[in-house]
């Protein structure tokens, strides 16, 4: 699977309902009357001003999700800013305009995770993709920081050595290298991610969509070195394969 884009947007007309982070079952929905919109009151002051346009406005929003499993109900909270988006159009007799708000996003707690985490990845991985996931709405940079991070960990697990025989630190990429000679393609999608993170020292030096695509390539990576729905499978081909037909099964 691949983030689905649409929860991880820059702007949202309407809050979506982000998977619950904690069951992985149900969706994180606001809460009736618990997502507030305040505007600021600078903002509420230049109302009063001669120039003054919808588009001054500054708003900012802070609420709660729930989780609409009845057997889970965990609830987040959320909060971040809220632009007035105005459309405008012509028709054949006037000009018109609509005004509504937005919702950028700035905090989930917990965070929704963008991919799927299989229960095979060690804790200290989990964490590490648990906190890349709280920082994308807050810095595209620090996200994708934290996944490089998600990257050293997974070469530690795999024991790739984090220090040369002379106790020198090697560098992530000399480790991914390492790990790239015993499998080439998840240590390509790894070096990969190392790339974006390298990335992620400059301002601006990474997009939403750049953060989103590390993610899928993290999960790829799980999804051939942990889950065990591709080991079981691959298991099952070995067996037929070796029997030519349906394995036997031993007696009851």
């Amino acid at each position: 699977m691949t983030v689905n884009r649409e929860y991880w947007r820059e702007k949202f007309g309407q809050l979506p309902h982000w998977p619950c982070p904690l069951c992985k079952k149900g969706n994180l929905i606001p809460m009736p009357d618990k997502v507030i919109v305040e505007e600021s009151g600078p903002s509420k002051d230049a109302h009063d001003h001669v120039n003054w346009e919808p588009d001054w406005v500054i708003q900012r929003f802070a609420g709660f999700l729930q989780c609409s499993n009845k057997d889970c109900r965990d609830v987040a909270s959320i909060s971040g800013n809220t632009p007035v988006n105005i459309y405008e159009y012509q028709d054949e007799y006037e000009h018109h305009q609509t005004i509504s708000d937005l919702y950028v996003v700035k905090s989930i707690f917990p965070a929704p995770i963008p991919i799927e985490v299989p229960e095979a990845v060690p804790q200290d991985i989990k964490e590490a993709v648990e906190g890349a996931s709280a920082l994308v709405w807050a810095s595209n940079e620090a996200a994708g920081n934290q996944l490089r991070q998600v990257v050293e960990l997974f070469l530690t697990h795999e024991g790739i050595p984090e220090k040369a025989a002379n106790g020198n630190y090697l560098t992530a990429h000399n480790r991914i290298q390492q790990f790239q000679k015993i499998d080439s393609e998840n240590g390509d999608a790894l070096l990969a991610v190392k790339w974006l993170g390298n990335s992620s020292s400059h301002p601006g030096g990474l997009t939403r969509d750049d953060v989103l695509d590390a993610f899928d390539m993290i999960e790829f990576v799980f999804e051939n070195r942990y889950a065990t729905k591709k080991a079981d499978l691959k298991a099952k081909i070995a067996s037929i394969l070796a029997a030519k037909g349906p394995p036997k099964k031993g007696k009851p």
